[in-house]
């Protein structure tokens, strides 16, 4: 029993395949956030005497693609970060207080709510590309992506609102539930 409780614990070294690819993505991504900053530099600098000449929306769409490439490259940092120090190594007693509240990894539904957050973010810049690049040209299909956006959003916070309390028993109630649950006892003992 002992030698197959190690065999599975030694498996927690395949996840660092996942953290070592999810930083090479990061470099990637930063890389590429680096191509289109160089972009919109070139823009400007070469269609005129300077930054005054230069298409305003020529510059703008290069910019928002690279901070959207920076920001999804520092997720796939955290999530390498959380990956390697959340679920393979232990880090030496007192070393977590002082890492920053952002380094700090609870567990997997931390890193797939960052992940959802930085979906939405992206969703967000990606909207803001096509609203520069329309040059006032406004469809009604352009309304996708925040109808998108807002959808899900609104799940995100249904997913927030049905997690994290427990009754007595060590089960995990809605807060919803959570208010019913303490209507019910307070009733039960004669308060209102």
């Amino acid at each position: 029993m002992r030698t197959l409780l190690t065999f599975f614990l030694g498996l927690r070294a395949i996840m660092l395949i996942g953290s070592a690819g999810a930083i090479v993505g990061a470099l990637l991504m930063f890389l590429q956030g680096g191509f289109y900053l160089a972009e919109a530099w070139h823009i400007a600098v070469a269609s005129g005497t300077g930054f005054e000449h230069a298409s305003e929306r020529q510059v703008t769409v290069p910019v928002l693609e690279a901070v959207d490439a920076f920001l999804f490259g520092l997720v796939l940092v955290i999530f390498a970060y959380g990956i390697a120090i959340g679920f393979v190594f232990t880090l030496p007693e007192g070393y977590g207080r002082r890492l920053p509240a952002w380094m700090k990894v609870d567990g997997i539904g931390q890193l797939k709510a960052s992940l959802s957050e930085v979906v939405i973010v992206v969703l967000i810049v990606m909207f803001a590309r096509v609203v520069v690049e329309s040059g006032g040209n406004f469809t009604y299909e352009m309304l996708v992506l925040p109808a998108s956006i807002l959808m899900i959003a609104i799940a995100l916070r249904m997913i927030d609102l049905g997690a994290g309390h427990t009754n007595g028993d060590g089960e995990e109630l809605g807060k919803i539930e959570a208010a019913r649950a303490k209507n019910e006892n307070h009733s039960e003992n004669g308060q209102h």
